[in-house]
């Protein structure tokens, strides 16, 4: 007799759930212009799903979003490692140099944003990594929380 690990119940959160949130999360921290930005791209649309500017200076938020595999999916830890690798090189092609060496990090904060039900891969993003290409990753749950993960923060869940 075969014994089946249960599987965690998740509700499937979607790209425009997830992009939403993160949008709401950056606008408390002073990125965007206010109701202009919280509005969703298409899904069709090509380039960075989030491209926000700090309402004070010159720096800029890009934050690529994915949402959780459909119910249909066979192996949905397997799409989510997929998601999130794609996702990363994503932003990664996107991701800007032409700015002096001083200054490089301050213009641009870059950032991956997936439903909770993505928490394991936490532990797959070095946080020296997220240090040096300034990345943070966002968990958005069910209630509309975001939780924002530096370097720092990825150090102490990687310890």
């Amino acid at each position: 007799m075969k014994i089946r690990k249960k599987q965690k119940k998740y509700r499937l959160l979607t790209e425009p759930f997830v992009e939403h949130y993160v949008r709401k999360h950056l606008s408390k921290k002073k990125f965007g212009d206010g109701k202009k930005d919280l509005e969703n791209k298409s899904l069709r649309e090509h380039g960075v799903d989030i491209k926000v500017k700090h309402r004070n200076f010159g720096q800029y938020f890009l934050v690529e979003v994915k949402g959780n595999p459909s119910p249909s999916v066979k192996y949905p830890h397997g799409s989510r490692n997929s998601s999130m690798n794609s996702a990363l090189g994503q932003i990664i092609t996107r991701m800007h140099t032409k700015r002096r060496k001083r200054s490089y990090k301050w213009g641009y904060k870059y950032g991956v944003a997936f439903p909770y039900s993505f928490k394991n891969v936490l532990k797959k993003i070095p946080y020296d990594v997220c240090y040096k290409l300034n990345l943070y990753v966002f968990l958005v749950y069910l209630s509309g929380k975001v939780e924002e993960y530096n370097h720092k923060k990825l150090k102490k869940i990687q310890a």
